[in-house]
């Protein structure tokens, strides 16, 4: 049977959700930057480990008000576009054939992306949970907000259940004795993983750095499992706010936003600002009880700063004094997957062996500069490609593939 379905035209695009890719982009930049220019696996370390000597206060600074908020943002997206993309007219058939060969393309690109560019892809993953998020399609509202808690909570609760078989076996001295001699073990062979890849990534081939890249990944693949249920959780709190209408400029999203705003922002900062002290220093990788705590006020921290940073954007939206500052991100946002492939191209080159070989030279506050030129950089590429297009290089191809049909790209006229 066919299925045929058009894509989002222009004119049928919602701007929120066009300037939160945009923002999303840029956040996701300011927190990936730290593993642009370090090995991946330094995130196993605590952060007054992996400074080097510097001045925390930029790590805080990017903790605090950046990690975990911008992939929740991307993820809420991700689950708000589905529902979109289900909701699709057809002339026949399903529009489910067409959803799963955009995931298969997607989780291709990041299969390439993360074998060939940088290991801290996320679409191979987004690509794998999306297949997922296809068996809630017809839940209720009521059964995607239970699933979407038990989700965003899952990497507590594991590590609750972590923490609980580490105690019970911690009651006999020998097996406190094998316990901590196992983490030891496990921290010493990590620390040798990162000076490893300092060197490689600092001198290495590309075949060398290539080799790194995948045993980096498939160190931390094991860590997925305290991160990707909660990402799965925001797709279908996304899906949810889609169902609600909450991506348009209406009086009814603007009464939500206004009655979340103040407790999602007292809430972030009180999750992320405990989750940022405690998490300084001890290693995050081993169940005790303070990074128990600290999982669980990230985990309800991160998603409640998501909230105020997309409450506070969706009630100044039509604000004129904000006007071209919202302008500036909707080119970015409109071309988010070219975007976000392209800072992972042009980090590694900056810090990569084989670009300029800046790898391991640059310091947080260092990082937080690039990103601000980069991002800028990318705002006016993105509203200059506008101009001629009508759609991003990279949005162009999965559409293609997706719909199985050349798209135009060059506008009409």
């Amino acid at each position: 049977m066919k299925n045929s379905a058009l894509p989002v035209q222009p004119a049928e695009r919602l701007l929120l959700l066009d300037v939160l890719r945009g923002f999303a982009i840029f956040g996701i930049l300011m927190v990936n930057m730290k593993i642009f220019s370090n090995p991946m696996t330094i995130m196993m370390l605590p952060l007054h480990e992996i400074s080097g000597g510097e001045s925390l206060i930029p790590d805080y600074f990017v903790r605090f008000f950046f990690e975990g908020k911008f992939y929740t943002l991307f993820s809420l997206l991700f689950g708000y576009g589905f529902w979109i993309f289900m909701n699709k007219q057809v002339e026949s058939g399903s529009i489910l054939p067409v959803f799963k060969r955009r995931l298969l393309i997607l989780l291709l690109t990041g299969a390439l992306h993360l074998s060939l560019v940088w290991a801290g892809d996320i679409l191979f993953f987004y690509a794998l949970l999306g297949f997922l998020l296809i068996l809630f399609r017809k839940s209720s509202n009521r059964k995607i907000a239970i699933w979407g808690v038990i989700m965003v909570l899952f990497p507590t609760i594991l590590m609750l259940i972590m923490w609980g078989f580490i105690a019970l076996g911690s009651m006999a001295p020998e097996g406190k004795a094998a316990i901590d001699a196992s983490f030891q073990e496990s921290a010493d062979t990590m620390r040798a993983l990162v000076e490893n890849a300092y060197q490689v990534y600092s001198t290495g081939s590309y075949s060398e750095v290539t080799s790194i890249r995948i045993k980096e990944w498939l160190t931390l693949l094991p860590g997925m499992f305290f991160f990707y249920p909660s990402v799965l959780g925001m797709f279908l709190f996304g899906t949810w706010a889609a169902r609600k209408g909450l991506g348009k400029a209406d009086a009814a999203s603007s009464r939500f936003f206004k009655k979340v705003l103040p407790w999602s922002l007292v809430l972030g900062i009180a999750g992320e600002g405990l989750y940022t002290w405690l998490s300084q220093s001890i290693n995050m990788s081993v169940p005790t009880g303070t990074s128990l705590l600290a999982t669980f006020s990230h985990a309800l921290g991160a998603p409640a700063m998501t909230l105020f940073y997309v409450s506070s954007i969706a009630l100044l939206l039509n604000k004129d004094i904000m006007r071209s500052f919202w302008n500036a991100l909707v080119p970015v946002g409109r071309m988010a997957l070219t975007n976000y492939l392209m800072q992972s191209i042009i980090c590694t080159l900056i810090f990569y062996s084989y670009g300029l070989g800046y790898f391991g030279k640059f310091t947080t506050l260092d990082g937080i500069i690039l990103v601000v030129v980069i991002f800028t950089i990318q705002i006016f590429a993105s509203r200059l490609w506008f101009r001629k297009y009508s759609i991003g290089p990279a949005e162009w191809l999965w559409r293609s593939l997706t719909y199985m049909k050349k798209q135009q790209m060059v506008k009409k006229g």
